[in-house]
């Protein structure tokens, strides 16, 4: 018993490992390896799935270990409380790996040892996660892997992973007289790694070429640091706007400044048409245009009819509001209580009901043919979103608006970089990341970071935004691979359930 717990929870470090310092991505080629061999020294089916659901509630913990500091800050909890509810939503997201601990165990690894990856690609796409990850992330550092991302969205590298570590344990626990057969999967699995090393070889040179070529648009981007203590205090607020537009008076006359996130600490009425001149900050450029993120409201503040929005506001110099996006997927807790219409049938309830969803996509149009998607706060962590922008708006520009001081001073606001990567990959486009404390980033079509402001910092950066316009297989055709998948994994289930009703 003892020693496969020490296995899960090895498979458990191994693969949060990546996520946390991204130079040890190849421990996740072999970090299932552990847990291969506990599912199948497992007395039970239901030993098997509680030692799967242990590797994934200690991978959680170690890997988001950051969001017990969140909870406390964000939601006002004790410290104690808040290790609570980590705990509690760790154990939760940990049921993905159950399920995969369950599939892997009744059914088997199956020929070539690619069921475990079959397996793994319909978990990554529909099991609901807060934070969504993914395999993928974990090879940040590894870029040439990772390019089949403008294919199959982020889950074609999670597969061939995958596989690799099947076939390594295959290859490890086979008999010595069988280990020439099994050394089989080991190099199918390793063929399919060659045909993703040459796919992103070849991508990056292509890429590369596009982004030499490519018109640039010049930005500003604003990072001024404010604390989460100081945000939304009617005391502080005037002060907090000043440091937003000195830091603007910086700037020399570039078209487009970014502020991020709830950089204004006001509430925009949503039919108002310009912005007081004294929210605006000076722009040395005449045509200048401006998007900054704040909330904004329908109807009367205070009426059950009233909507309230997380919004990313386009401006020209003269304060014309002339576009505004809403956030579409909101941070559950923190900006909308889940089952809120249930709950207000109970008398005296004490709640809010926080943030309203947004209805789509909007793009904001600078002219020139440059068009911009604003994704709002952890909005870039999801490839469904930013494919929905590029496909229905022609969106050839990704900003990203987020305030991620609720994470403080922790690996946090570094792993959403990171798993933001791939939308630059997937949509072939580059990703503007403008934060209040950090991590300000610009991550370029092929998915590297080119550079990135210090964090708990006041600062300002001009820089200079590739514009591309091609339309990536994944963007076309969305999620086929991983539906693909599914459906063959269904398939998998289904034969596996009659057979076992023929044996009964």
């Amino acid at each position: 018993m003892s020693s496969n717990i020490f296995a899960a929870i090895a498979s458990a470090v191994l693969l949060a490992a990546p996520f946390l310092t991204p130079t040890l991505f190849p421990l996740a080629w072999f970090a299932f390896v552990p847990l291969f061999w506990v599912l199948e020294r497992a007395e039970t089916w239901r030993r098997a799935v509680f030692y799967g659901w242990l590797m994934g509630l200690a991978a959680h913990l170690i890997g988001f270990h950051w969001l017990v500091y969140t909870i406390s800050a964000f939601g006002g909890f004790p410290y104690a409380v808040s290790v609570m509810v980590f705990f509690v939503y760790a154990a939760l997201q940990a049921i993905q790996m159950a399920l995969f601990a369950l599939l892997v165990r009744s059914i088997g690894f199956g020929p070539l040892a690619i069921y475990p990856a079959l397996f793994w690609v319909p978990l990554e796409f529909l099991f609901p996660l807060l934070f969504p990850w993914y395999i993928a992330n974990s090879q940040v550092s590894f870029l040439w892997v990772i390019q089949s991302a403008d294919l199959v969205g982020p889950y074609g590298t999670g597969f061939v992973v995958m596989w690799c570590n099947a076939a390594i344990y295959h290859a490890l626990v086979a008999p010595k007289r069988e280990r020439l057969t099994n050394l089989l999967p080991l190099a199918y699995a390793a063929l399919a790694l060659i045909v993703a090393l040459v796919y992103g070889y070849q991508r990056l040179q292509v890429v590369g070429t596009e982004l030499a070529d490519a018109r640039k648009l010049s930005v500003g981007a604003v990072q001024a640091n404010v604390d989460i203590d100081m945000k939304w205090n009617p005391v502080l607020a005037q002060k907090n706007l000043d440091q937003h537009r000195r830091l603007t008076d910086e700037f020399a006359a570039v078209p487009l400044v970014i502020w991020p996130e709830s950089a204004m600490e006001v509430v925009v009425p949503e039919d108002l048409q310009v912005l007081p001149m004294e929210l605006m900050p000076n722009f040395k450029a005449a045509r200048a245009s401006f998007i900054f993120g704040a909330k904004s409201v329908r109807g009367k503040p205070g009426r059950t009819d009233a909507k309230a929005f997380n919004t990313a506001f386009f401006t020209d110099a003269k304060g014309r509001i002339l576009a505004r996006y809403h956030k579409q997927v909101l941070l559950a807790f923190g900006e909308y209580l889940p089952f809120a219409k249930i709950l207000s049938l109970l008398p005296a309830m004490p709640f809010a009901d926080g943030f309203t969803a947004g209805a789509g996509p909007v793009v904001f149009h600078l002219g020139r043919g440059i068009r911009i998607a604003p994704l709002i706060c952890y909005e870039d962590l999801m490839p469904h979103l930013a494919r929905r922008f590029v496909k229905e708006t022609r969106a050839n520009v990704l900003v990203n608006l987020t305030n991620d001081a609720w994470y403080g001073k922790s690996v946090g606001p570094w792993q959403h970089l990171r798993l933001a990567q791939s939308r630059a990959i997937e949509t072939r486009r580059s990703l503007l990341r403008v934060t209040n404390t950090g991590v300000t980033s610009l991550v370029n079509a092929k998915g590297e970071v080119v550079k990135t402001l210090p964090m708990f910092t006041p600062a300002t950066w001009p820089t200079e935004v590739d514009i591309l316009n091609e339309e990536t297989f994944y963007v076309r055709f969305g999620d086929w691979f991983a539906w693909g998948m599914t459906f063959a994994v269904l398939a998998i289930v289904l034969l596996y359930v009659k057979r076992s009703w023929q044996r009964a």
